[in-house]
């Protein structure tokens, strides 16, 4: 029975990451079919179709057979190709005119006693009513044409920002003509009730009319260049997306330390702790948090390749292995010329069957960057690698291409044992009478200070 339920769990998981690539998927080709739209290009393309099922037969390992696989693939291929549909008849109505439009003028006529009865007042009222919206499109739409200067000129609405504060914000960076008349128009064309959170970015010439499509559409077109530092941990990672493109970083690290996310993306590890590559991306404010994670992760094997996995069996160590060594270096060197020595000592020490003993490893289970005293030694973790002899279960941060590299080409050393000096360097021991002097040298540097 508990073997059985912990299937239906792992089933339950794997159900929960279908669901959610599948709608990933489909997002993509709704996406190809915008792109057809605008390139007047023919939505339905067989040889398309041919080609996906022919990929998914080919890369089927089973239990499943390519026949059943390939009526899966017919039926998410037959929703894809009526999101697309739906997708473009709704942004054809998109801006038709909304019930409150058809009726705005005639109910606040009604309001101010004006007998729509009588045929007179009524033909009166419709000709009123044309020409009224005819020089409405004219001013907000037609004329004048916005010039953004320089980079453009960036729009932020804010989570739970009202649409009358939207359009304050709109007059006061000069993005519309008229904010009462964008108001008018926006709610007969029912645009204010699909107004996103975001940021938008404006440049070179435009209308009011792109600015109430662009601020309706619920897609950032700003792009914005996010730097992560080597070392990081998820949750420090998912600090610095929330704040420079807006996403929820609870999601980011739900995500990121759950077990199906890397099992998708073929990570040789129970979460993408560690396998976050550090560098510099580009990406649309609000960009969905699957796609950074695994824009991130694909990035990590560009890096880490075929050449990089031959020495990684060279040296009898496997790539999680490897990255797990890497992410120590990266938490305790802070000079490059001792990074491989420092992955030299750590396999010295697994070579031995001695405890790694390493303190960023406690820190990782406090989950906190503090000082470390004896009693934070005895946590009880499977990080904590005082008490545990071996590796622990993940990386503890995202090493950079040094640190990786340092693990994959150890120094050869008969060190055991390092300390800090205090200067940003170790001394390094071979023996722990040796250490011990170090330790004790290094503690009263510490007092003189």
């Amino acid at each position: 029975m508990k073997e059985m339920k912990s299937l239906r769990r792992k089933i339950d998981r794997l159900d929960k990451r279908i669901v959610k690539l599948l709608n990933r998927r489909a997002k993509y080709a709704d996406d190809i079919g915008k792109i057809k739209e605008k390139k007047r290009l023919d939505v339905y393309s067989p040889e398309r179709e041919k080609q996906v099922i022919e990929n998914v037969s080919r890369e089927n390992p089973g239990p499943l057979t390519d026949e059943a696989v390939k009526r899966v693939y017919e039926r998410i291929i037959d929703e894809s190709r009526r999101l697309e549909r739906e997708s473009a008849e709704e942004r054809r109505v998109s801006l038709r005119p909304s019930k409150f439009g058809k009726f705005f003028l005639m109910d606040m006529l009604q309001s101010n006693g004006i007998n729509l009865r009588d045929k007179k007042n009524l033909a009166l009222l419709l000709l009123s009513a044309v020409a009224a919206f005819i020089l409405l499109w004219f001013i907000v739409f037609i004329t004048p044409y916005h010039n953004a200067h320089g980079k453009g000129t960036i729009l932020t609405i804010e989570r739970g920002m009202t649409a009358d504060r939207v359009y304050s914000s709109l007059a006061k960076d000069n993005l519309i003509t008229n904010r009462f008349a964008f108001k008018i128009a926006a709610r007969i064309f029912a645009v204010e009730r699909k107004i996103r959170a975001g940021k938008y970015l404006f440049t070179g010439h435009f209308s009011d009319y792109d600015v109430m499509e662009l601020i309706a559409s619920g897609k950032s077109n700003l792009i914005v260049t996010v730097t992560i530092p080597e070392g990081l941990t998820v949750r420090q990672i998912a600090s610095i997306y929330h704040r420079e493109l807006g996403v929820d970083s609870l999601q980011f690290v739900d995500e990121a330390l759950g077990d199906s996310m890397a099992a998708a993306m073929n990570v040789p590890s129970i979460n993408l702790e560690g396998y976050l590559f550090p560098e510099s991306y580009d990406f649309y404010y609000g960009t969905d948090v699957n796609d950074i994670l695994s824009r991130m992760v694909d990035e990590f094997k560009l890096f880490f390749n075929d050449s990089l996995r031959s020495r990684a069996m060279a040296i009898g160590y496997s790539v999680s292995q490897v990255m797990k060594i890497a992410s120590l270096v990266e938490a305790e060197a802070k000079v490059d010329s001792e990074r491989a020595i420092i992955a030299g000592v750590y396999y010295n020490r697994l070579k031995k069957q001695m405890p790694l003993e390493a303190d960023p490893t406690i820190e990782y289970a406090l989950g906190e960057h503090k000082r470390i005293y004896y009693k934070d030694l005895r946590i009880k973790s499977p990080y904590n690698t005082y008490e545990r002899i071996g590796l622990p279960p993940t990386p503890i941060c995202s090493p950079g291409r040094k640190s990786i590299l340092a693990a994959l080409y150890p120094a050869k050393t008969n060190y055991l044992y390092f300390v800090a000096t205090g200067t940003g360097g170790h001394r390094f021991s071979e023996t722990f009478r040796e250490h011990l002097r170090a330790v004790r040298a290094y503690r009263k540097a510490m007092m003189r200070e």
